[in-house]
Formats: C-alpha cells, structure tokens, sequence
C-alpha cells in the first residue's frame, strides 16, 4: 500500500485560490487538461493537480526540474528529490499522465519546442529566481502556451535578500517585467490575483 504523500516545505498552499480559480475556467471548457511545471520541487503544486483537476487518463503534467534544487535552497536538507516527488505522485494514484524531465528548463523547453508538442493550457514558472534564467523560461515557454492559456510566474515579488537592497539580476521580478513588456500585445495580466505571483493569458 502506497503512503500518503510527504512534503517538508509548502510554498504552494497560498497560490490555491488563485489556482482553483483559473482551473475550473480552463477545465469548463476542456477538462482533458495539458499542464506544464517548471520547477517541481516536492510536487505540492503537481500532487494538487492530480487530485482536483486532472483526474482522467486524458490529462497530462510535464514536470520539468533538475531536482538538485536552487541556489536559495542550499540551505536546506534536499535529499533524493526526484524519488520523493515521483514517490508523492505515486501516492495520488491518478490516472493523468506525468511526464518527468528532469534537466536544465532551457534544454528541456528547447526540446519541447523542437518536437512540436500540442500546445499547453497552463505553465508555471517556478525553476530558477534568478533573472536570465527566468527571462529564458518565459520566452520558451510562452511559445508552448495554447492562444487563451494562463501562465503563472510564482515568487514575483521574491528577494534573497532584505527589501531594497536586492539585485535585480538575481531576482524574478526584472525578467517577467521585461517579458510582459515585449509581448504586452500578445497577452493581458490577468487582475485582482495575488501580486506575488503573476498570472498572464496569452492572446
């Protein structure tokens, strides 16, 4: 008997209802949903997918992570993260489809982009804080987005360091601003959701 899943950090409960939101729009009109994580971690976020929206054979997660976690997390105990997040997912018992890629996102993205996979309805955003990672996440993953689909850019707001002394090099912030400004004609902000996170739907 698999054990219910296990998790030693939860930086996704926050972002619940402005999730359960999007998702039952998306799902009213296609419930064979098509979901894109970048960055995974524990698989809090995927867990919940699994368990509220993508509940049918038909559904599909591809979770992109190196599973080495990232430089804000060094300073926690990460162990085999990859065998928790597939032994989590194992848990749920759904039967969506999970597809793990573990590596690089910008080689991962790159790949999916080559192989011309169907279009995604949901993407998040939540790899590497630092800016060109971030910017090079986005602009990649904004061309797997399906024309009405919603990416989430988690930890907008995120600094490692007390406010107003951040660099923005290593911060979210500057890379999705600079993002939504060059394709401000192909995508609105979507309102009224927390401001941590960032929520766009693409024209």
């Amino acid at each position: 008997m698999i054990s219910a899943p296990e998790f030693g950090q939860d930086w996704f409960s926050r972002s619940i209802p402005a999730w359960q939101a999007i998702f039952t729009k998306l799902a009213a009109n296609n419930p064979a949903l098509r979901i894109l994580e970048i960055g995974v971690f524990e698989g809090r976020s995927t867990c919940w997918l699994l368990e509220n929206f993508c509940k049918s054979p038909e559904s599909t997660i591809v979770a992109i992570d190196t599973f080495q976690g990232g430089v804000e997390h060094r300073n926690l105990e990460l162990g085999s993260l990859r065998v928790r997040f597939e032994s989590n997912i194992a848990a749920i018992g759904s039967p969506a489809r999970v597809e793990v890629r573990a590596g690089e996102s910008f080689c991962e993205l790159c790949a999916l982009v080559a192989q011309k996979v169907p279009p995604f309805d949901f993407i998040s955003v939540d790899g590497s804080h630092q800016a060109a990672d971030v910017l090079a996440d986005a602009v990649l993953a904004f061309r797997l987005l399906r024309s009405g689909g919603v990416m989430a850019f988690d930890d907008y707001l995120w600094a490692p360091v007390r406010r107003g002394m951040e660099n923005p090099l290593v911060t979210p912030k500057a890379a999705v601003d600079a993002f939504t400004t060059i394709h401000a004609q192909q995508m609105r902000i979507i309102p009224n959701l927390p401001l941590y996170q960032l929520y766009i739907q693409k024209y």
